[in-house]
């Protein structure tokens, strides 16, 4: 999926978001947005919006001094996640359709913006998430697949939404899948990296690598161009890929591979590439 100049104001906004989180020095907010104003003047429009976004970061962290701006943020969500996730499990424990339940709540983890949770009740959050619709018209090509995979590949999204994955592994390693979770090499917004995945216990489940190893600053989004030769190989071989998110859906979508997505389309662009609305839990193949 490419960049639109629909991309840019939000680009904008979540610079000025990020800034603010690393430093309370306004004259460096200042910076920042001079500079990225002054970037997105010359960007590409045929790059997909993770690696704009990468860019537009390196930026952020350099002018900040701050690795990783989102930090208290990931913990937090990690945090709640975590105290969220044993209620989830009960959930799937009594749904007569188990792995049904743990794609939906799975996908559910994607619509909770977990920076925000002091200020709503977790609960009701994910029981109107669990009401809305659920587009999984590709649900009987996913169950298709998965019947006949071994070795599954899943791409993961952001911090505290991977206790939300956690269930769906669990109910893939009860079915004997072999799994292979990916998350980023280094912060870049609320993704999630390997010291989160490994806090959550997923490392007992799964094996874990980063989808970018070796590079200075990772991408909100896989995006083949910048990833190590060890996924490139881990992905090619895959029987099956599990994608989370929307900056995986942009980065991937265009893949020759087949892919599974599970997002939540929160961008017009995005639900209408997908052929969804917005706020509508999605399961979607590319193929």
């Amino acid at each position: 999926m490419k960049v639109h100049l629909d991309c840019i104001p939000c680009f904008l906004k979540q610079s000025l978001e990020a800034a603010r989180m690393a430093t309370d020095d306004e004259k460096i907010h200042e910076k920042v947005m001079k500079e990225i104003l002054k970037h997105l003047q010359n960007i590409n429009f045929e790059k997909s919006p993770p690696e704009l976004s990468r860019e537009v970061h390196k930026l952020i962290r350099n002018i900040t001094k701050s690795e990783d701006p989102y930090k208290k943020v990931k913990d937090e969500s990690n945090e709640t996640g975590e105290k969220t996730y044993k209620k989830l499990k009960e959930k799937i424990e009594q749904s007569d359709a188990p792995l049904i339940m743990s794609i939906k709540l799975a996908i559910v983890g994607n619509v909770i913006d977990f920076g925000t949770m002091n200020r709503f009740n977790v609960d009701d959050m994910i029981k109107n998430a669990l009401e809305r619709d659920f587009d999984d018209r590709d649900y009987p090509i996913f169950k298709k697949t998965l019947d006949k995979s071994e070795n599954i590949l899943y791409l993961a999204d952001n911090a505290g939404e991977i206790f939300f994955d956690k269930l769906l592994l669990e109910e893939l390693k009860k079915l004997g899948k072999k799994i292979t979770y990916v998350v980023k090499e280094n912060p870049i917004i609320n993704d999630a990296l390997i010291e989160d995945v490994k806090n959550a216990g997923i490392d007992k489940i799964a094996d874990v690598i980063t989808c970018d190893s070796g590079q200075e600053i990772s991408a909100p989004g896989v995006v083949m161009d910048y990833t190590s030769d060890e996924f490139r190989e881990i992905f090619k071989k895959a029987d099956m890929i599990i994608s989370k998110g929307q900056g995986n859906y942009e980065g991937l979508s265009d893949t020759e591979k087949k892919v599974f997505f599970l997002l939540v389309a929160k961008c017009p662009l995005v639900s209408d590439d997908i052929g969804s609305n917005v706020g509508k839990l999605i399961l979607k193949v590319n193929k």
